[in-house]
């Protein structure tokens, strides 16, 4: 709890300086630092830890059950999104109420999910190859999320490969198709570090995503929506 309050208190001090001010300096380094050092702390260090055990007793759910939570998070990042249940016409333009297309649109795009769920072929690229991401968002996330289960021969899996440089995650054997959990976890580290390293552009694409960044952040550490900072109108 002490930890919460010191991350919520070294944001609010944050704000303020960069407030209406998405040029990317030391304090936005000091933003994005804590933004990091919290999914470490609360997610992929203990996450770290169970893959390092290799205990195979079951674990695997709980590994991927958080990893579909970071996908979701992640991606909403990306697109300074607030998922809001209740949505309405009258809510505001950053707010979205289906984790279905905010899931699947990541998995079709980010670079780790590159010959997972999808690849280039012939200067083209194609969604859902070889791996359909719209059957992952309901019979693995959904699966998990809802009924503490994958469905329709989706199966959790761990393996001896180099699992800190693999990057592909998904194998079929016969009927079934196996996540490789432990190399979705370094991919999913992989991608953390690639979006921080975009939040510290000094350009145009920087500049923007410093600023759905500082709208997420509010909502992370429960500041309400204030209009006199830029990242909330």
């Amino acid at each position: 709890m002490d930890i919460e309050l010191q991350e919520i208190s070294e944001w609010k001090l944050i704000r303020e300086k960069v407030k209406n001010n998405n040029e990317y300096n030391s304090d936005w380094n000091k933003a994005i630092d804590l933004f990091e050092t919290r999914l470490n702390r609360k997610f992929f260090n203990p996450l770290g830890e169970l893959i390092k055990q290799k205990k195979q007793k079951g674990e695997g759910f709980t590994i991927v059950t958080t990893q579909c939570a970071l996908v979701e998070s992640l991606a909403s990042f990306r697109k300074g999104q607030i998922f809001n249940h209740q949505k309405n016409k009258n809510s505001p333009i950053f707010e979205y109420n289906s984790s279905g297309n905010m899931f699947v649109e990541f998995l079709q795009t980010d670079e780790i999910f590159e010959n997972n769920f999808w690849t280039m072929e012939n200067g083209k690229k194609k969604e859902n190859f070889p791996f359909s991401a719209d059957r992952f968002y309901s019979d693995v996330r959904c699966g998990l999320m809802h009924e503490a289960r994958t469905k329709n021969e989706w199966f959790i899996n761990t393996t001896k490969k180099k699992i800190t440089t693999a990057k592909i995650f998904i194998v079929k054997e016969g009927n079934k198709t196996k996540i490789l959990r432990s190399i979705l976890h370094y991919r999913l580290k992989s991608c953390v570090k690639k979006y921080c390293a975009d939040l510290k552009e000094n350009d145009n694409n920087g500049e923007k995503l410093r600023k759905l960044f500082g709208r997420k952040l509010d909502h992370l550490f429960d500041i309400k929506r204030d209009l006199s900072y830029d990242w909330w109108k």
